[in-house]
């Protein structure tokens, strides 16, 4: 089977199998993924002949990609503020709404002395995309914390990739065990409620759940927590920088309020919605 015919019949496969978003583009990554190929390579040599080793190692991707498995998952890569991270079944997959909290806290550092906003940690690290990215972008140190040690391990594997250096990791469910206090906390943490997560894609359900899960009907159980537990451990003028879904954003809002954060906003992403929550503790 020539390239041009095996990434015809992926595409109408895809289609057929409901995965309609994107199909040539999935195509084209898993057969650059096999051949080495990448898309003006396959476009001057769409009638070359596959070997039978990269038509079975395609086959075997495909069936991956038609169980609804993640293309982030099969490629181990995935794209996030222009830079490369690598991400697997320990993590949750990055996503492009995830920038509008890394832009929102760069936004708010760069009226900042560093002395203001550090020291950093990022909490739910997971792959590490938040904070291995603040550290990028401000050239500082930042705490990469999980309660999951499989996460840590990717993530510090990401620092290390991405950085040139590894960054500090705290293995706590929130900040149960934290002892410091921090100019900037940041984290994108569970908060789907169960039923927002049974009618996302099937793609979901390969991601961690724990990573998903918010814990109650409101998805706001872990986040309550976070909140109360941010008092004790921002300095005065520290600020607190969430991520959640849009049906959550005011109710946050009001938690942080209640809480003595000042200055509380609420961010839109690039499709209007509202994805961040943040204040300034005053104590």
């Amino acid at each position: 089977m020539t390239i041009d015919g095996w990434k015809r019949e992926t595409v109408a496969l895809l289609c057929e199998a409901g995965l309609a978003s994107s199909p040539s583009l999935d195509a084209r990554l898993l057969l650059e993924m096999v051949t080495g190929l990448d898309q003006a390579s396959q476009l001057v040599h769409y009638q070359r002949v596959l070997t039978p080793a990269e038509l079975a190692l395609l086959t075997q991707l495909r069936s991956k990609r038609l169980d609804h498995q993640p293309m982030a998952y099969i490629l181990g890569i995935k794209e996030f503020w222009g830079r490369t991270f690598a991400v697997d079944h320990r993590v949750l997959i990055p996503r492009a709404d995830t920038e509008t909290l890394v832009e929102t806290v760069l936004s708010y550092v760069r009226t900042k002395r560093s002395e203001e906003f550090l020291p950093i940690i990022d909490l739910c690290t997971g792959s590490g995309a938040i904070g291995i990215t603040l550290a990028a972008e401000l050239g500082v140190e930042v705490t990469l914390s999980d309660k999951s040690g499989d996460a840590l391990a990717v993530a510090d594997g990401n620092a290390r990739s991405i950085l040139s250096r590894p960054l500090p990791l705290i293995e706590d469910d929130l900040l149960y065990n934290c002892t410091a206090k921090y100019g900037i906390i940041v984290s994108n943490p569970p908060y789907l409620t169960p039923a927002w997560i049974e009618a996302v894609s099937r793609e979901v359900g390969w991601e961690p759940r724990m990573a998903l899960d918010g814990q109650s009907d409101d998805g706001l159980a872990l986040i309550r927590v976070l909140i109360e537990q941010s008092t004790a451990h921002l300095k005065d003028g520290g600020a607190l920088f969430l991520e959640c879904d849009r049906r959550q954003a005011e109710e946050i809002a009001r938690l942080m309020r209640s809480a003595s954060f000042g200055e509380v906003q609420v961010v839109r992403d690039l499709a209007g919605l509202e994805r961040v929550v943040w204040g300034i503790l005053h104590e």
